[in-house]
């Protein structure tokens, strides 16, 4: 039997030292084509027609987010469908910390096998294998980072999370990343990941491009600009952070 084809697959070409100087000197990065393209390809197949996404959310009254899981989304009545969004939309209209995108938690879900061999299960294990770690802690310059996280992300009409800094001291972010899966975006669709300085003022932002792979060191502020109604696609992302806890 043969086995499954690597899904973090790192493109053998990517100039690390390149990497880690831009980390280091800007604390960002954008990587082009980050995987080989049949990795890249194979995890946009899977994401578009063999992952159910639920839905992550926080708004007023839950500030560290909740999310609900596919099945349970399904069979949600409209009417509290409703009363998340509008919860995470009065959050960001009032200048405090929300979201609300599609989501399928990697970590829980292979904890608690949702979805026996899905072919997401496999590509966490290898972001938490010795090729992804020693990658991170090489363009990183964090030797004591340990292990990562990871989330599947679709960000729909209305999606959107609202400025942070990703730092939560107790557990251990070191190196937050974010692989884009998404073909043909259109710059008017939204869905920027935005960098902001002090000021507010927006000093980079990347462009879910297909098979790119954004890095940036933790903390620093940055936002996931509004997805708006009528953009056709969804952005898909496989996102997390690379630990030392």
């Amino acid at each position: 039997m043969m086995a499954a084809p690597t899904l973090f697959a790192l493109n053998p070409a990517l100039d690390r030292a390149a990497i880690a100087a831009s980390l280091k000197a800007n604390r960002l990065v954008q990587v082009e084509q980050a995987l080989v393209p049949e990795a890249a390809e194979t995890l946009w197949q899977v994401l578009r027609h063999q992952t159910q996404f639920g839905l992550a959310w926080a708004g007023d009254g839950q500030p560290g987010g909740q999310h609900v899981r596919p099945e349970q989304l399904r069979s949600l009545p409209p009417d509290q469908k409703a009363r998340m969004g509008n919860g995470a939309a009065s959050a960001a209209g009032g200048g405090r910390f929300g979201f609300l995108y599609g989501q399928y938690p990697l970590v829980e879900a292979y904890a608690q096998q949702w979805h026996p061999g899905h072919p997401l299960y496999q590509l966490l294990e290898e972001i938490n294998g010795p090729a992804a770690l020693d990658f991170a802690r090489t363009v990183s310059g964090a030797d004591d980072i340990i292990r990562a996280d990871a989330q599947a992300t679709l960000y729909a009409g209305g999606h959107f999370l609202t400025e942070h800094d990703d730092l939560v001291v107790q557990e251990g972010r070191r190196l937050a990343y974010v692989l884009n899966l998404t073909k043909d975006w259109k710059p008017d669709w939204g869905g920027y990941l935005n960098f902001m300085d002090d000021a507010g003022n927006i000093t980079a932002g990347f462009m879910p491009r297909f098979n790119t792979l954004n890095l940036f060191l933790v903390p620093m502020r940055h936002n996931v600009g509004l997805v708006p109604p009528f953009a056709p696609l969804g952005r898909y992302a496989i996102t997390g952070w690379f630990r030392n806890r």
